[in-house]
């Protein structure tokens, strides 16, 4: 097990303000803040002009289910997978957010449950994954949106998982070897939404740095380091 008292060497941002800094700083964090909370209570609310008003017209998005895609295909996948009976919702815990001295680059870090509820053999399940969401922003300086703060990317950490009954005297049968062949951090989120969405769900998703010799560990470090690069104003394909 890796030392999980730190992170992937050189992760930090030069020059980047978190903390205090200048007001005018300080306040185009609090911009950054809402623009992430807008994810999830727009989308969960289907508020899709709001939640479009977030993205970049370029913008991609990752997701368990959809993989790499772009922000308008999400969203039309969002709304076909409701129409048969997906049922996504989402909580908002702290964010934090890195941003340049010179204030046209940010990273914002949001953690926040996805909570997903499925029925298995009969019996209604919550399937809910602890992440954190991970904006590319960049200020825009020309152009109709000159001034405003859109993402480039949205990717996740998945940290850690569970699956609740709603009923708990009814629970469903799990197959355990299927169960395994899924990443921890999205584990039986990944297992329902395969049984039940017609699916193939992405096995190389961020995780956790506890297990640093899978994919997702892997690239739990790359994506720290892609932060880095970002902030500090470097081409980035996520």
């Amino acid at each position: 097990m890796p030392d999980l008292h730190s992170l992937v060497a050189g992760w930090i941002p030069k020059n980047a303000v978190r903390n205090n800094g200048p007001v005018n700083l300080v306040l185009e964090r609090y911009v950054l803040r809402e623009l992430a909370e807008g994810w999830p209570c727009y989308r969960d609310a289907c508020e899709w002009e709001n939640l479009i008003s977030i993205f970049h017209p370029t913008a991609y998005v990752y997701t368990t289910w959809t993989g790499r895609t772009h922000h308008l295909d999400f969203i039309k996948a969002s709304q076909a997978g409701m129409d048969k009976g997906a049922f996504i919702m989402h909580r908002c815990h702290g964010v934090t957010t890195d941003i340049s001295s010179d204030g046209l680059r940010a990273v914002t870090k949001m953690k926040a449950t996805i909570t997903q509820r499925f029925v298995l053999q009969g019996c209604e399940v919550d399937a809910e994954s602890d992440c954190r969401f991970c904006f590319f922003w960049q200020k825009e300086v020309e152009g109709s949106m000159a001034g405003e703060w859109r993402a480039r990317f949205v990717r996740h950490w998945y940290e850690k998982d569970k699956l609740i009954c709603v009923d708990p005297g009814k629970v469903p049968a799990l197959d355990y070897e299927k169960l395994k062949t899924f990443p921890s951090g999205y584990r039986y989120l990944a297992y329902c939404q395969e049984e039940t969405m017609g699916v193939k769900v992405m096995l190389d998703m961020p995780g956790h740095r506890r297990e640093p010799d899978t994919p997702s560990g892997a690239k739990h470090d790359l994506l720290y380091l892609q932060c880095k690069q970002w902030v500090e104003g470097d081409e980035v394909d996520i």
